[in-house]
């Protein structure tokens, strides 16, 4: 262990967090080609570009549920228990990502087009999602192997 005047915060946090961080990217591209798939369908159908990001949040939300608790954030027990309080907490803590993403889109589709606008909302989102999921949803009081 190194001396505490040695301690780098931000390192620590990796280290503590960073096997959740590559298991939830893991199920991140899964999770989001199902969402860009979704959202570019809505799109090329004439959907308005906010409106398809809501309307691909819906239909992938749960999947991301599902899909984080069996892989991510399982415990050394197995993965998390599913339920509906579970998925009512998920949901919650991921609608501020919904919120920023949207506005994103809503913002730069007219400018640099609903596609990367999407892209771009992707990226500035999947950290707060990560987050949110581990420090609100699955932490339940026990340590998990995704290291919340």
């Amino acid at each position: 262990m190194p001396h505490e005047a040695w301690r780098n915060p931000v390192r620590d946090h990796l280290h503590k967090h960073g096997r959740g961080l590559f298991l939830f990217g893991l199920v991140g591209v899964a999770n989001t080609t199902f969402d860009f798939g979704v959202y570019s369908v809505g799109v090329l159908l004439g959907v308005a570009p906010a409106l398809a990001n809501i309307i691909a949040f819906a239909a992938t939300n749960p999947f991301s549920y599902v899909a984080n608790s069996r892989v991510t954030f399982r415990s050394e027990a197995g993965p998390a228990a599913l339920s509906f309080r579970g998925y009512g907490k998920f949901l919650a803590a991921h609608l501020l990502s919904l919120a920023i993403s949207t506005g994103l889109v809503f913002w730069l589709a007219p400018v640099i087009g609903p596609f990367l606008a999407k892209a771009l909302a992707i990226a500035v989102t999947v950290f707060i999602n990560y987050f949110a999921s581990a420090l609100l949803v699955f932490k339940a009081g026990e340590k998990t192997e995704a290291g919340s």
